[in-house]
């Protein structure tokens, strides 16, 4: 079959795919009263007004079958009592937290759990918005991929509990090399993410700690000296001399990185967990291609999604007996199977198999062996996986982080009147944004 015909059949069967999971989103808020939308929800973001059971606010549910929703529903059959509600109050990780902290920060009662992103946790609990968990009642707390329950504490203490976590892998088409270390994969190019939004700190973040051999800017952090500005600066530098090709990504996103690959514009892709599945249905792509972690010492940026539950519900002894249940074994390798959610449990890789769904054919689904040995992978690459930089000002320091590499770049390209900054004045910029105030390079 040619690839344009494959191309087009394929684009077929994914908008009927499309549309049978329009009808059941459709379905979903009809036949299930644990899920709304926001366009449907509006809670009071002030006052402390009884209701009944549990709120859950998250971002929209787009996996595949709606697998958080659907926990949902199993938890309200097994606890009529305390029946929770998964709200979708935004798409975006950025809305998320802006109608989060303003509904909370009033001291609004309308969520009693939430799904935060491990990159606002310190943000949340500076600002006094989430209850602290007691870590002797944490459920097994020896089972979770270390580095994930770092990410809900704050200042030795415990604030939320790892659900799903990322990872980011490198993705290899069939009859392409595997690079042998990051000056190889610098060299050759690749599709990643460096438009700028936070896949450009992520992607930058990674070539600083694997080319420099150095985890700087990560972790609790609120000072950044001139030694260290050094050693950013020399990881940028080599991410704007690297190969030509690779700055094409610096229009990516996610998806336009995924389609670069897809389309055989690149054999090289560093990308998230979830384009596994993706590919292996995607007809331009199927089964030809392998997955590693990243080269070298393979470190990536640790990503991922926690449960907390709110300073203000009167509901927490119930919230976190729900937290327990969605973060458990059980309900974490259904997310993975089923959803493709990266588990931040050990226990939830074992023996764990492809959901089986109708909606695909067979080769448009990984074979239990391949989805083993992706199992497998992801699991070395948490475990070489690092935070960010932890602190309550993250979107600040994020910004500012992302202009000075632009800069750098720039400069690079000779851009007109760009100019790299020095050491001194990148350690002024990060360190001001790392305490809240305005940053500049």
């Amino acid at each position: 079959m040619a690839v344009g015909t494959g191309y087009r059949n394929g684009r077929a069967r994914r908008r009927r795919r499309l549309a049978a999971s329009i009808v059941a989103a459709a379905l979903t808020l009809v036949i299930l009263p644990g899920v709304k939308w926001s366009l449907s929800y509006r809670p009071a973001v002030a006052g402390c007004g009884e209701h009944h059971g549990l709120v859950v606010a998250a971002d929209v549910d787009i996996s595949p079958d709606f697998q958080r929703r659907a926990l949902i529903d199993q938890w309200n059959k097994e606890h009529p009592g305390t029946p929770a509600t998964f709200v979708e109050i935004a798409r975006s990780t950025d809305d998320v937290r802006s109608q989060l902290a303003a509904a909370l920060g009033s001291g609004s009662c309308a969520y009693d759990v939430v799904v935060a992103d491990i990159a606002w946790i310190p943000e949340y609990v500076r600002r006094g918005l989430l209850a602290p968990v007691d870590s002797s009642r944490l459920d097994d707390p020896g089972d979770f991929v270390p580095q994930t329950l770092e990410t809900g504490r704050w200042r030795g203490r415990q604030y939320a509990v790892p659900w799903y976590t990322d990872a980011g892998l490198l993705y290899v088409r069939r009859g392409d090399r595997a690079p042998s270390s990051w000056d190889d994969l610098l060299g050759r190019g690749y599709a990643t993410q460096l438009k700028d939004y936070e896949g450009l700190t992520v992607n930058t973040l990674e070539v600083i700690w694997n080319t420099q051999r150095r985890a700087v800017l990560s972790g609790p952090i609120d000072k950044v000296d001139e030694r260290t500005a050094a050693i950013v600066l020399a990881g940028i530098d080599r991410l704007a001399t690297a190969n030509p090709a690779l700055a094409r990504s610096r229009s990516y996103e996610e998806d336009g990185s995924f389609d670069a690959f897809a389309d055989h514009a690149t054999g090289l892709m560093r990308n998230w967990p979830y384009a596994f599945r993706q590919l292996i249905a995607d007809p331009r792509v199927g089964d030809g291609f392998q997955v590693t972690t990243l080269p070298g010492t393979g470190v990536s940026v640790l990503g991922g999604w926690d449960l907390a539950v709110s300073a203000h519900s009167r509901h927490k002894a119930d919230s976190r007996a729900l937290i327990d249940f969605l973060t458990g074994t059980d309900a974490q390798r259904r997310m993975f199977s089923c959803g493709g959610f990266t588990p931040s449990r050990t226990s939830a890789f074992e023996g764990v198999t492809p959901c089986p769904d109708p909606k695909y054919r067979p080769d448009e689904l990984p074979s239990p062996q391949r989805f083993s040995e992706f199992a497998n992978t992801l699991q070395a690459a948490l475990y070489h996986a690092r935070l960010r930089s932890v602190t309550p000002y993250y979107a600040q320091f994020s910004e500012t982080f992302r202009r000075c590499v632009l800069k750098v770049l720039g400069a690079h390209d000779r851009v007109p009147g760009a100019r790299a900054p020095t050491p001194r004045e990148l350690a002024h910029a990060l360190t001001a944004a790392l305490n809240g105030r305005q940053g500049t390079c």
